[in-house]
């Protein structure tokens, strides 16, 4: 197997994430890394990409052993390494990380996907509160939802990264994704996108990836990785209420799909901030498209 020429500008490490695993692992120059900030269509992605890998639907094919996260601090780094170096088929990697933080080549492609960050931040809550042990993460997310957001929207960016499930850390993980794009294999995706056309948003990255697909296959993807088709995979699953899952019932993690999660529970204030703070960190073009994907607009 080919290996690729990589750098990696810094360390992240936070409650969920340790990057030191990067520096010993060597990538491929057909891999493909979904680098993404936590709860903004990581799984869905995930699903996606293993099932035109393998050409055919195949449920629950984004789970962490087809395409594992490789810099999760809680889990045997080592041991994923050592499983996907053993692989012949292609490989589709899983991050949080920004992509300053991880291995960045001029080959493999790279599948960055964002959300409306406040649903993001919503969504982690109900992630939270489905977990069996949160532990730390609880802190970031009190009962009252103006204290929590007011966190989110204020809080720095610090050397956990992404694990800081914050504002500013959204917006730097955009922000060093945006940095590579000119080198023409760092693909945007956003999650309004995938929930407005989900089909096109397969054939795109099928092209993407290069990968060959008939309509009825391409129909087929579609209907696998709509919500109710994945959660049902996971209804339907051991997975479910495994007493090894950290979830008190897995398929939590599929719960909506919905957007504008914070609707009547957030003050007009407390929304203004919101906008002012990304009018401080982004121009008017990044924030529209971060918030509402290639629309622009709700």
């Amino acid at each position: 197997m080919l290996n690729v020429a990589t750098e990696r500008l810094r360390d992240y490490r936070g409650p969920v994430t340790n990057t030191d695993i990067w520096d010993a692992f060597q990538l491929r120059p057909d891999d493909v890394i979904v680098c993404t900030p936590p709860k903004c269509g990581t799984t869905w992605t995930l699903n996606i990409v293993m099932m035109l890998i393998h050409g055919r639907v195949v449920p629950d094919a984004g789970n962490s052993d087809e395409a594992p996260w490789l810099d999760c601090r809680f889990r045997d780094r080592k041991a994923i390494a050592q499983k996907q170096a053993s692989l012949t088929r292609r490989r589709c990697l899983k991050s949080h990380t920004p992509m300053d933080g991880i291995s960045y080549g001029a080959e493999p492609t790279y599948i960055v996907v964002y959300r409306h960050p406040v649903d993001a931040h919503f969504s982690l809550r109900n992630h939270v509160a489905n977990m069996k042990d949160p532990g730390i993460l609880k802190e970031m997310f009190p009962e009252d939802f103006e204290e929590a957001f007011a966190r989110f929207v204020d809080y720095p960016v610090t050397d956990s990264g992404s694990d800081d499930l914050t504002l500013n850390s959204m917006v730097h993980h955009y922000q060093q994704a945006r940095q590579r794009a000119h080198n023409g294999n760092v693909h945007f995706l956003h999650y309004a996108d995938l929930s407005r056309d989900l089909r096109g948003q397969i054939s795109r990255l099928a092209g993407i990836l290069k990968i060959d697909l008939s309509e009825d296959t391409l129909d087929a993807l579609t209907e696998a990785n709509t919500f109710a088709s994945m959660r049902k995979v996971i209804e339907t699953s051991d997975r479910r209420y495994h007493e090894n899952s950290p979830f008190v019932d897995h398929a939590k993690f599929f719960a909506s799909g919905t957007s504008n999660k914070w609707q009547g529970r957030l003050s007009d204030e407390s929304l203004a901030r919101y906008s002012e703070r990304c009018s401080a960190l982004l121009s008017a073009e990044d924030a529209a498209w971060l918030n509402w994907g290639d629309k622009g607009q709700p």
